[in-house]
Order: structure tokens, then C-alpha cells, then sequence
């Protein structure tokens, strides 16, 4: 009798067990499924990001977005536009009046565009911000690449590349963002330093080295007014 209800009793826990191993399976079959979708969306989701945002970059080139402060406000308008509230910086700088001109007027109008075509900014305000700086950054090379060429020779010191820099960008221009994340970029590429340089730390080299030549720039400036002669 005993032994009756312990095989019955076994029986039904393996019945169980299989049961169990089953509903586990499911699961985990559920579970890959899911993230294969989600993988899927994400993936349509930042393609259509690129190509969105590539075309957009094509009408548009804020340079002035590639400085930190500023494309750290912009992350702050585009939470705030997600929550409904707004966002007030009171340090306007020059570039800073230009990014909040620029998301009010422009860039703004891209969002609700970007959104109506089926990519939702908020949540991924992030990958939306990345993506944006990146093809930005990645432009930004190319039109200075195209407009200033290969200026900085093969082994040439930190020091001869920042008089090179002077040189060849015009004056009125040498410290815009779009010139300095250009000109960090071209630096780390010709392997000129030893570990790259970020462009706050690019800006203060070029600041101190124009202080302590600052006769020589005059000279050279001079020189060019009487070559005009």
C-alpha cells in the first residue's frame, strides 16, 4: 500500500517536473523572442535616426553645438521638452544664445518631423543627442578637412602644430567650436600627442601659446598687411 502511493506520488512529481521544464522553456523562448523584437525595433529605430539626421545635416551645420556646455544645455532642453517644463540657463554665453536660437527655431521643428516619421525622442533623448553629435563631429571634420587640407606635415612637434593652426585659420575664427573639435580631432588622428586631446584642455594650449608669441603674431600680421601693399 505504501509503496503504491509513493510510486503515484513519484509519478506526479515527475509529471510536475516536466511540466515545470516546459512552462521554463516557454518562458525562455518568450524571453528571446521579445529581445529579438526589441533588437529589431532598435536597430529600425537608429537607422532611421542616421538616416534622418543625416539628411538634416545636409541644410544645417551648428558647429557651435560641438562645444560641451552647450550640447549639455541642449540635453537639458530636450528633457525639458520631454517633461513639459522649461529649460533656463542663466550663463549665456555668445555660443549658448546660438544653441537656444538654434532648438527654438530649427531644431525644434526636426523633433516634431523626426517624431511624426516614427522615431520617438522622449526616453531616447540620449541616443538622439549622440547620434546628432556624432554625424555633427563627423561633418564638421570633413568641411574643415575640405577647406584647410592636410596642413600639419608627417612628425611635426604639438608646439609647430599649434603655430600651423594660427597660421592657416583665419583670425576671427581660431577660437570657434567647430574649428577647435576640428583641430583636436586632426591632432589625435596625426598621432601628434601622446594621449588625445580634449578640447577645453586643446583651447587652453592654443590660448597660452598665443600669449607668449604674441609679438610674433603681430609681426606676422603686419607682414601680411604690407604683402597686400
Amino acid at each position: 500500500m505504501f509503496q503504491t502511493i509513493k510510486n503515484r506520488f513519484e509519478a506526479k512529481r515527475a509529471v510536475w517536473s516536466e511540466q515545470t521544464q516546459q512552462r521554463i522553456a516557454e518562458y525562455a523562448k518568450q524571453e528571446q523572442s521579445a529581445s529579438l523584437r526589441k533588437m529589431d525595433m532598435e536597430e529600425k529605430q537608429q537607422r532611421l535616426l542616421n538616416e534622418e539626421v543625416d539628411k538634416y545635416l545636409k541644410t544645417v551645420h551648428p558647429a557651435f553645438l560641438l562645444k560641451p556646455e552647450v550640447n549639455k544645455a541642449l540635453l537639458n532642453m530636450l528633457h525639458a521638452r520631454s517633461e513639459g517644463t522649461v529649460s533656463i540657463n542663466l550663463n549665456m554665453t555668445k555660443e549658448m544664445r546660438k544653441a537656444y536660437s538654434f532648438y527654438h527655431n530649427d531644431l525644434k521643428i526636426f523633433i516634431q518631423l523626426l517624431e511624426r516619421k516614427g522615431f520617438k525622442v522622449s526616453g531616447n533623448e540620449e541616443l538622439f543627442l549622440n547620434t546628432f553629435l556624432t554625424k555633427l563631429r563627423e561633418k564638421n571634420f570633413r568641411v574643415n578637412f575640405d577647406q584647410y587640407g592636410d596642413f600639419l606635415p608627417e612628425s611635426v612637434t604639438l608646439a609647430d602644430a599649434l603655430e600651423l593652426y594660427f597660421d592657416t585659420v583665419e583670425a576671427e575664427n581660431k577660437y570657434d567650436s567647430g574649428k577647435i573639435d576640428f583641430f583636436a580631432v586632426y591632432l589625435n588622428q596625426k598621432g601628434i600627442t601622446d594621449i588625445p586631446l580634449t578640447k577645453s584642455r586643446l583651447k587652453r594650449k592654443l590660448k597660452q601659446f598665443e600669449r607668449a608669441n604674441k609679438d610674433e603674431f603681430k609681426m606676422k600680421q603686419l607682414e601680411r598687411r604690407l604683402n597686400g601693399i
